[in-house]
């Protein structure tokens, strides 16, 4: 079936509502979660080829955190630090001899599958990374009370600081690593077959252009 590109987009939005409806209840602080359907995708002919709403990635190893919703324009920080639009992240697998790696073609030798590509970038946004010489105070709420710089507890932490936008601690273990950055609502989308995730509302993938990260059937 042909569906025309207005079409797409409101069917694509009118899953992602139901999705919500039926999500667990979520922290009154944080967003509804996204859910992603395995294995659904809504296709279109068109002269450039097939769109697809959902893709899955295999590798994912190597997470690219996007700084705004924007997959081209680089980020100007300080006179003369221009920047990829998006930050690489991963899991490094403890206690790997690089020295004696047994794939030296693999540039992700050494690194773990990361499950979670939300929290992950999560983490990435909660320690102040995605905003460089305040390129993202614009999407920062007014009224929002950054972190001093320094380690954890120079101050308590807001209430669910601490945790991603579905409600998982941002960082294992008993002692809570997080500093209380502005960490925005999150989407996971896929750019050339690498998990992607973005600043932005369940539909920020479509309107990019790109697919939106399929779950696979062993994840959580």
């Amino acid at each position: 079936m042909t569906y025309p590109k207005d079409t797409k987009n409101r069917v694509q939005n009118l899953l992602v509502q139901e999705a919500r409806r039926n999500a667990k209840t979520a922290p009154r602080w944080r967003k509804p979660a996204v859910l992603t359907f395995a294995g659904l995708a809504l296709a279109g002919t068109t002269a450039a080829g097939v769109y697809v709403a959902l893709a899955p990635v295999e590798d994912k190893r190597d997470i690219r955190c996007y700084y705004r919703a924007d997959l081209t324009t680089p980020v100007q920080g300080a006179p003369g630090d221009t920047r990829p639009p998006y930050i690489t992240t991963g899991i490094f697998i403890t206690g790997f001899d690089a020295r004696n790696n047994p794939n030296p073609d693999d540039k992700n030798a050494g690194m773990q599958q990361v499950n979670d590509p939300i929290n992950q970038c999560s983490r990435v946004w909660d320690m102040g990374n995605m905003n460089p010489y305040g390129i993202n105070n614009d999407i920062i709420p007014d009224g929002f009370l950054s972190p001093p710089d320094g380690p954890p507890g120079d101050r308590p932490l807001r209430e669910g600081a601490d945790k991603d936008q579905n409600g998982k601690p941002l960082w294992p273990g008993p002692v809570s690593m997080a500093l209380g950055n502005y960490v925005p609502f999150l989407t996971a989308c896929v750019v050339d077959n690498t998990v992607a995730v973005i600043p932005g509302p369940a539909e920020v993938c479509a309107q990019l252009g790109i697919p939106t990260l399929a779950e696979t059937l062993n994840e959580k």
